[in-house]
């Protein structure tokens, strides 16, 4: 009989700032005690957060642009990792020669990549692995921002209903296991939006034997539905802040295992940890900080599976948001510190419009139609 087999999912791993230096000096003991855990699994995934390369011009973006060295690239292979997800908001930070070097640098360390290629089509191959004589497939998307791949255009696999299912139908044909990663959700916030929950819930009725979520750099739900795991967000694995928010030093990888003979979930482990330059990298937690954020997973939980406790949470952040929402979208200007100004100004003092005026902002951003004219036309500046 053989033996269950066993998917671990981390999240983001950007090998950039204070802990550049650190990765290519500890290579895999970066991991500390998740190592084991990465290692004894089947097939280990991460998110790269981060394109290795030493090349390459920035992109013209909203955002910091990262970037490692391609040397980091071992570290993540020396610690077991198997499959690295390239869809993310910064792997394109460098543009096509950064994606580029990540990708040969990956290659050239023996991982296996997903998610990024020099056009749409090679951007949404599918990654798949044999491990005991099963076929996995891993699939990652990434929500539109700077860096999505087009027909001749170098970038990421999008988060898109129609592309997403075709890819998952494909998968399911040639793979026992098909999972899909999705970069995406609101930063620091720990449940998903209405809308990526349903997408989730979705891909796991058209044949995605899990949805594995990150982006939102603090760790955050997950349920398991219809037989189903969906975690919607793991948190950071290796990111460096100056002035880390709330949440961002920790997260949680999820275990999950499979019976091969019936090709069904079995058994759903969370590994919590926290991570930081300081500690020098992550570290699993012991109690009573571990039971503590075990209760804290166990709320957000709650939370997700009563609508309406979910609904008003939901709400809570979008006015929470609020002051910031209103001046990105409508002042003519950008500038640092924004957030902090935000607290104290009352944007309904200038910025929000009209009945009538905010009917035509919300037909132009709620219709698909008016949407996209609206993108092509703040994407093409000429």
């Amino acid at each position: 009989m053989k033996r269950n087999i066993t998917i671990l999912f981390a999240g983001d791993f950007a090998p950039g700032r204070r802990f550049e230096r650190l990765v290519l000096k500890k290579r895999p003991a970066i991991f500390g005690d998740l190592q084991p855990s990465i290692a004894s699994a089947d097939l280990s995934f991460l998110n790269l957060e981060s394109p290795l390369c030493t090349g390459g011009k920035t992109t013209d973006k909203t955002g910091p642009n990262l970037k490692a060295a391609p040397e980091c690239a071992k570290a993540i292979t020396a610690a077991g990792f198997d499959v690295a997800g390239l869809a993310n908001n910064h792997i394109m930070d460098y543009g096509d020669t950064g994606l580029e070097e990540t990708m040969n640098a990956c290659k050239g360390a023996g991982l296996a990549v997903c998610g990024a290629g020099k056009n749409q089509d090679a951007a949404q191959q599918v990654s798949i692995i044999e491990r005991q004589g099963l076929k996995i497939a891993v699939i990652a998307v990434a929500e539109h921002e700077f860096s999505i791949a087009d027909v001749n255009q170098t970038g990421v696999a999008p988060l898109d209903p129609i592309d997403n299912l075709l890819q998952i139908e494909s998968a399911r044909k040639i793979a026992d296991l098909v999972f899909i990663t999705i970069h995406g959700g609101n930063e620091y916030f720990p449940l998903p939006r209405p809308g990526l929950r349903k997408l989730c819930r979705f891909y796991t009725t058209r044949g995605a034997d899990a949805v594995i979520c990150h982006h939102s750099h603090v760790p955050g739900a997950y349920e398991i539905y219809k037989g189903k795991p969906i975690v919607y967000s793991l948190g950071n694995l290796i990111f460096d802040h100056p002035k880390p928010p709330e949440g961002w030093n920790q997260g949680y990888a999820v275990e999950l295992t499979y019976n091969p003979s019936v090709k069904t979930l079995s058994g759903f482990d969370v590994l919590p940890y926290t991570q930081s330059v300081v500690q020098g990298g992550a570290c699993r937690m012991e109690d009573p900080e571990n039971a503590a954020f075990l209760k804290k997973l166990e709320e957000y939980n709650r939370i997700l599976g009563d609508e309406s406790a979910y609904g008003q949470a939901w709400d809570r952040f979008c006015q929470k948001e609020k002051k910031m929402t209103f001046m990105k979208n409508y002042l003519p200007f950008h500038f640092r510190g924004m957030r902090k100004i935000s607290r104290f100004v009352n944007p309904g003092w200038f910025l929000v419009p009209t009945d009538n005026n905010r009917r035509v902002k919300l037909n132009m951003i709620r219709c698909e139609s008016h949407l996209e004219l609206l993108q092509n036309i703040l994407q093409n500046r000429g």
